[in-house]
């Protein structure tokens, strides 16, 4: 093979991504990390990873249990010892300083920091591979990505970030002078991936991103402060306590040395895309983070003037890159899904709002009123681009003062006949609206979205939301099976689950009522347990054909929800248990 035939690092990575089982791991660390797990251990389950697999062990020593992470990493890094080093070398200076916590490797039997072993890759023709395994201590809690973020938590992890960076600033390692495609500082690099972008609009924004940052910030690359990033500061690497406080940081596989100020506008990128950012505040999850960051470490002048800038250069890499992925993976649709909100937060930034207006919120960020860093109330408001969609609606519905008529948010006849079958007795109607299609956790949703219902309508409303939720992926896909199915089929939704022992699900469905504007919405939470299965049974309605069922009795259990009569159905249904819910509530207020 010439040179030129030479496979990319971004086509190996994913011929030697590790496909180890459980066996595997534990053969390894009983083989090598012995004297440090001398006791009894159990792998307990494969956490989330992109490139590596992760494992998190539990050992038993006398009445005391430790858990521990297991890193496999992929076989690309794997070959570079000098950045497995870097990597330890980070978190073993960063742990415990100024209130931080990472996860820090332990020594093997042999001394050592990791040890490489040949393990299953993913290409068979490659497989086995030589692989690194580190053993990790463990950071107790959530990652952010799964909780409600909100504006102060956003600032939070800026004060965190920014003390990371302080501690940073006093280390030092040869690795870390490195060429890496996720460092903005080589944002010119895009082009060549620029023409994998789908639409002709979108190449062209992208463009004119690299251009702007070639003319513009390139040129100050001397007068931009340089240290130690962790460059990849994002809510699935942020660790939360039970109090939802910050409880560590966790992956520094994206580390660089490079510009100070990349540290901050790659976790405002973030931001933008957090489940607070994604319900139209992307700009407030943005300033918000960057005021806690001033606030700890505050920004020069010539770093302030590039952050919009360099926000957006960010999510293009990340859109930009996702194209490609897909471009070498067209089967893999969950590659578009998962970038879509990437790209329409970059339109938003880049095309829809004028410059000024969000340098203007970014200044106000790093000036807070009365000298006060710690609130942000004065910027957590909506995008400016967000449309009142409902304008010409609005007066048009009041409800008379005191009338009892409940308006179901539906199109769908059927939908409200039903519903008026349960709710016999409730003056019951329908209206059509286009809310918002709102990111977080099923119940999050449900309220926020009931909220914005009993605003527009004037007047009592009924929401409800559907969702799958798969145990193993801790509850996702939750409100977005809808676009999974769509985009991944039945296949796609059990591939999804290839890997895990855990195939079980549970189907949601969350009524949320709401007396109007300004009252408590009042959540109702109806859930099914079961697994997901090879489809079964006709295939023409979502995804009851690979949702199988786990309660009731023979005409239920064991059947997918496809195979059932539709009035067994009914008696296990999700959907019939948040209603009847609502049903007592509603008795109970005397509505009905």
């Amino acid at each position: 093979m010439t040179s030129s035939e030479q496979p990319s690092d971004e086509v190996r990575r994913k011929w030697l991504k590790p496909k180890c089982t459980f066996e595997d791991v534990m053969g390894v660390l009983e083989g090598s990390f012995g004297k440090a797990l001398s006791g009894s251990s159990k792998i307990v389950k494969q956490l989330d990873s992109y490139d590596d697999e992760n494992f998190l062990l539990e050992h038993t020593e006398g009445t005391t249990t430790t858990k521990y992470l297991v890193k496999v990493h992929n076989g690309v890094e794997s070959e570079s010892a000098s950045i497995i080093d870097y990597q330890n070398k980070i978190m073993l200076h960063l742990n415990g300083a100024d209130g931080i916590t990472t996860t820090t490797p332990l020594t093997s039997d042999s001394g050592e920091l990791c040890v490489t072993t040949p393990l299953p890759v993913q290409s068979a023709a490659h497989s086995p591979a030589p692989l690194c395994v580190r053993l990790l201590t463990y950071i107790e809690g959530t990652p952010m990505a799964y909780k409600n973020v909100t504006a102060d938590l956003l600032h939070s992890a800026g004060r965190y970030l920014a003390n990371v960076d302080k501690s940073l600033d006093d280390f030092s390692h040869p690795a870390s002078k490195r060429f890496h495609a996720w460092d903005q500082r080589n944002t010119t690099s895009l082009r060549e991936f620029v023409q994998y972008i789908q639409t002709t609009e979108r190449q062209a924004m992208i463009s004119d991103i690299i251009d702007t940052f070639e003319k513009t910030v390139l040129v100050d690359d001397e007068k931009l402060r340089k240290g130690i990033l962790q460059s990849d500061f994002n809510d699935a690497n942020i660790i939360l306590d039970g109090s939802d406080k910050l409880a560590g940081v966790i992956d520094f596989g994206d580390s660089v040395y490079s510009w100070r100020v990349l540290d901050l506008s790659v976790a405002m990128a973030y931001a933008m895309l957090s489940s607070y950012g994604k319900t139209c505040h992307s700009l407030a999850a943005a300033s918000s983070f960057l005021r806690g960051f001033n606030s700890e470490y505050p920004l020069d002048p010539v770093e302030k003037k590039h952050l919009r800038v360099l926000v957006a250069c960010r999510l293009a890499c990340s859109a930009t890159l996702g194209a490609y992925s897909y471009s070498q993976d067209p089967s893999n649709k969950y590659l578009l899904l998962h970038a879509e909100p990437c790209w329409q937060a970059l339109e938003m930034l880049w095309k829809e709002v004028p410059s000024q207006v969000v340098e203007s919120m970014f200044a106000l960020a790093c000036n807070p009123p009365a000298s006060d860093s710690s609130t942000t109330n004065d910027i957590a408001i909506p995008d400016p681009s967000v449309k009142d969609i409902l304008a010409t609606a609005r007066g048009k519905r009041p409800s008379p003062s005191g009338s009892s008529l409940i308006t179901f948010v539906t199109g769908n006849k059927k939908k409200l006949e039903e519903v008026k079958q349960i709710l016999k007795g409730c003056e019951l109607t329908n209206h059509k609206l286009d809310l918002p299609e709102l990111q977080g956790d099923p119940l999050y949703v449900s309220k926020e979205k009931c909220m914005l219902a009993a605003k527009e309508i004037a007047g009592p409303v009924i929401t409800e939301d559907t969702s799958l939720c798969f145990n193993a992926l801790n509850g996702m896909p939750g409100p977005y099976i809808k676009w999974f199915l769509e985009n991944c089929g039945h296949a796609g939704l059990n591939k999804m689950l290839d890997g895990f022992d855990d195939r079980s699900a549970y189907a949601q469905t969350v009524v949320a009522y709401c007396g109007g504007e300004g009252e408590e919405v009042v959540l109702f939470d109806g859930r099914t347990n079961g697994k997901i299965v090879d489809a079964r049974g006709p295939t023409d309605f979502g995804w009851d054909p690979v949702f199988e069922c786990s309660e009731g009795g023979k005409t239920t259990n064991g059947l997918t929800y496809a195979e059932m009569d539709k009035a067994e159905k009914n008696k296990v249904s999700h959907r019939g248990k948040a209603f009847e819910q609502l049903k007592e509530y509603l008795r109970k207020e005397g509505k009905m």
